[in-house]
């Protein structure tokens, strides 16, 4: 059984020399990447990527308490103005809400009520678009601003203000856990499954959707790619086998890997373009010229299965197992 290792030292150095979750030793350099965010001049990350399993992480190594200093203080955007939107129904007209409810049915193709737990669930809107007559609905966000916001407005949801640790959390008391693009930011992702494995009830599922290090759009534009613009807040950059081989070190049997929303994969894979055309020449004429073969070029991801942005649906099928 191999060993996973997420743990950063607390001090130097500030890089791995073998990788996390296969222990496979001399990582490559995948490329550099820019925080697009915050838009530091000249200021350069290393994604570095496993030889064998294919896991990329950022470098230089961020300790838990650098890594807050690199959200915004507006990350989670205007959250009391989406709430009005959403308490007048004008949210539910909108293009954004289409994604939640493509989240809503992907989960209830699997399981059609029951309790959920959404972990960094932000302002909650995902929980929002679950029929509360069906699902008893629950999320963890860092932000406690943000969820004594969502608390005060929007009653029947179950928000506790913290992560995936919370003492509130019981274990074997959720049928569903979901990650959306969550497990990337997190310093030991590892850890996180184990404790999702805990909290869930036997055949319960875990559902994980994120950037794709090993997909068609990263091997094709690398340091611009749309899935390194939270770089370095996305800590870890997961490929199939390296996602794979975490789920079952966690006792998690993986059901489906899928492209459940392609609307967001062509939004990774036409900002990709956007941002390499943003440091060419002329940019804006080669961006609308090539625009058009990213059509064509969705149709090879789909042949080949290697999306942008990858889903993975998994079930507890045991305890976790120790090392």
């Amino acid at each position: 059984m191999f060993h996973v290792n997420f743990t950063v030292n607390p001090g130097p150095p500030r890089h791995r020399e073998t990788c996390p979750v296969c222990n496979t030793g001399s990582p490559r350099l995948f490329c550099t990447a820019i925080d697009r965010l915050h838009n530091e001049s000249g200021v350069q990350w290393r994604v570095l990527r496993c030889r064998r399993c294919g896991l990329g992480w950022t470098e230089p190594l961020l300790r838990e308490e650098e890594v807050a200093g690199h959200y915004p203080a507006a990350y989670l955007g205007e959250i009391e103005r989406r709430i009005d939107e959403y308490l007048s129904g004008a949210l539910q007209r909108s293009r954004s809400w289409r994604e939640e409810i493509e989240k809503v049915r992907l989960v209830e193709s699997f399981l059609s009520s029951g309790t959920l737990l959404d972990v960094g669930c932000g302002d909650g809107k995902f929980l929002w678009a679950l029929n509360p007559s069906r699902w008893h609905r629950a999320g963890v966000e860092p932000s406690s601003a943000a969820v004594e916001l969502v608390r005060g407005r929007i009653p029947g949801i179950d928000l506790q203000a913290g992560d995936i640790y919370h003492p509130g959390l019981l274990p074997e008391s959720f049928d569903v856990i979901t990650f959306w693009h969550v497990l990337e930011h997190l310093a030991d992702p590892d850890r996180a499954l184990g404790r999702a494995v805990a909290l869930l009830r036997p055949g319960g599922l875990v559902l994980v959707s994120l950037p794709a290090i090993d997909s068609l759009q990263a091997a094709l534009f690398r340091r611009h790619w749309y899935g390194f613009d939270d770089v370095p807040r996305h800590l870890h950059h997961f490929s199939r086998a390296s996602l794979d081989l975490l789920l079952a070190g966690c006792g998690l049997q993986v059901e489906r890997h899928l492209l459940f929303s392609p609307r967001v994969n062509f939004h990774a894979l036409k900002h990709s373009l956007l941002n390499w055309s943003a440091g060419v020449s002329a940019g804006g004429l080669w961006y609308y010229t090539l625009r058009p073969l990213l059509y064509g070029f969705q149709l090879i991801e789909r042949i080949t299965g290697r999306y942008g942005v990858r889903t993975v649906v998994a079930r507890r099928t045991s305890p976790r197992r120790t090392p």
